[in-house]
């Protein structure tokens, strides 16, 4: 293929030269993958993240404006697939889950999960303390003086530690 402006390309492309993506692909490449690798060490995750910043730029080539450069383009979608890249390995914790000590549990279980608590900040182990009591969390919100939002964060946060504990 011929040395065309990527401002050329795309009105190729647009005008249904489908096969002139290819040269996008070619030219971009390398650059955007290490972007991606730079952040992400897994070499076949940074691979798929490329493959799916240049197939979200393929679905929205149509509405993109050929005067503008693409390169800053492919990188914000590239930041975005990261995000999403990010998110999906987040670690979770359902918020309505039930901490609750078994009475028939041995108690040395008791005994590490007291242990554990009290590693905790004072906040965080109020809030557990208080799920584990039946509180709902629009109580402990009025009960701790902060917004619901805020008690869902400090109980999530709390779990997390707790599963780091291997308590749950």
């Amino acid at each position: 293929m011929q040395t065309l402006s990527d401002k050329e390309v795309l009105i190729r492309i647009k005008n249904g030269e489908i096969d002139h993506f290819t040269y996008l692909v070619k030219k971009y490449t390398n650059q955007i993958l290490n972007f991606v690798s730079k952040k992400i060490k897994n070499r076949f995750d940074s691979e798929d993240i490329v493959q799916e910043t240049f197939l979200n730029f393929y679905k929205a080539v149509h509405r993109f404006d050929e005067k503008k450069p693409i390169l800053p383009y492919l990188f914000q979608i590239t930041r975005n697939e990261m995000k999403m890249y990010w998110r999906s390995r987040k670690q979770m914790v359902r918020l309505d889950e039930k901490i609750i000590v078994e009475e028939n549990q041995e108690s040395e279980t008791k005994v590490a999960i007291e242990k554990h608590l009290n590693q905790l900040p004072k906040e965080q182990k109020k809030a557990l303390q208080l799920v584990g009591d039946g509180y709902s969390y629009q109580e402990i919100a009025k009960i701790l003086g902060r917004p619901i939002n805020t008690i869902r964060t400090i109980i999530r946060r709390a779990r997390l530690k707790m599963i780091k504990f291997k308590i749950l």
